[in-house]
């Protein structure tokens, strides 16, 4: 599947914006700040739902403006065009500001359940660097950006999740506070127990798939990389065992909310091969595009549908060598780069260039 057009309302900085792609390579060029990644975050919007940078949905929407659009054409692999569209729009009562969501194929309104998977994205950025050394919730949020593109399942989980963790722990407080009984946890704990089960075992599928990614690439620098997941398990025996501290703190101190991962690389002697603490900046950067490459693979492995790639000033954060991989790499996909300089144009002879 590939993008045909893509039409922009109210979203960001871009009052009204039509661009039409290429089915392979495509190359948007303008200086800082003309609005290239809103493009890239408008394009992933449409796969996963929810924006990989904004952490509210009403940023999306431009400036007194009460909704935004993004709607494109997509055609797939049988030639056969289909339109699909996000609304955000806002609670013009004035009464709240929360931001209402629509999800739309072919103008008829569908649930996200029915909606989720049509339209897949991997998208490299310049924040991914932040995967090798930043925070455990910053790889998370990449463990979800995967899944809640392609599987209801695990977005539901998520959400369902989510919502009682809040209420375990709202629940611990009013036990410490003589409110409510410890066997009023039974309920929560088994929703939990449930849900992160589900979620587990699509991360686990992940891990096992990149780490064969890894070591069959055919880049030796690749073939040295590897991940770790840190899965905080979930049960009843230890949910039980951390009742104490859980109590204590306010807080459900175990379950997917707190897994991580790192990436590690076989080319350190040492025991601890952690990428965070030993790699140069060159070494991290490796990592990331080779995660993203991961990613791809998976996507492609699992669902048999090529995903379209997203990226954003990529080529200012690898060395000409990783360039050409990049660049060889996406000859087999439709590709949107973001660049703010015009000599990118030669790394990409055969794109489309689409001026901002």
């Amino acid at each position: 599947m590939y993008l045909s057009k893509l039409l922009l309302q109210n979203f960001r900085s871009h009052t009204q914006q039509l661009l039409e792609f290429d089915p392979k390579l495509n190359l948007i060029i303008g200086p800082n700040g003309s609005g290239k990644t809103n493009i890239l975050e408008a394009i992933s919007l449409l796969a996963a739902g929810k924006s990989f940078r904004a952490s509210s949905q009403a940023k999306l929407i431009n400036w007194d403006n009460f909704f935004t659009s993004v709607r494109a054409k997509v055609i797939n692999d049988k030639k056969e065009t289909n339109e699909i569209e996000i609304k955000l729009i806002k609670d013009r009562t004035g009464k709240s500001s929360s931001v209402s969501r629509k999800f739309l194929i072919a103008k008829v309104e569908k649930t996200r359940k029915k909606y989720i998977g049509i339209f897949k994205t991997v998208i490299f950025h310049p924040d991914d660097i932040r995967l090798v050394a930043g925070s455990p919730s910053r790889r998370r949020d990449f463990l979800d950006e995967i899944f809640l593109q392609t599987e209801w399942r695990y977005a539901q989980a998520l959400s369902q999740y989510h919502k009682a963790l809040k209420h375990r722990n709202e629940l611990l407080n009013q036990i410490r506070d003589g409110k409510s009984q410890k066997s009023e946890l039974f309920y929560w704990d088994q929703v939990l127990i449930k849900n992160a089960k589900i979620i587990s075992d699509f991360r686990f599928s992940f891990f096992h798939s990149a780490n064969l990614f890894f070591s069959g690439h055919t880049d030796d620098q690749i073939r040295l990389i590897f991940l770790n997941y840190h899965p905080s398990v979930l049960n009843e025996d230890r949910l039980e065992r951390s009742y104490n501290l859980d109590l204590h703190r306010g807080c459900t101190q175990i379950g997917i909310h707190r897994d991580d991962f790192s990436f590690n690389n076989n080319t350190f002697l040492t025991e601890d091969k952690n990428l965070a603490f030993w790699g140069s900046r060159g070494q991290q950067r490796l990592a990331v595009l080779a995660i993203r490459l991961a990613q791809i693979n998976y996507l492609e492995k699992i669902y048999q549908d090529q995903p379209v790639l997203l990226l954003d000033d990529i080529f200012s954060e690898l060395d000409p060598d990783h360039q050409k991989l990049v660049v060889s790499l996406c000859q087999n996909y439709q590709t949107v780069f973001t660049a703010a300089e015009p000599e990118s144009v030669k790394i990409l002879s055969t794109a489309k260039i689409i001026q901002i």
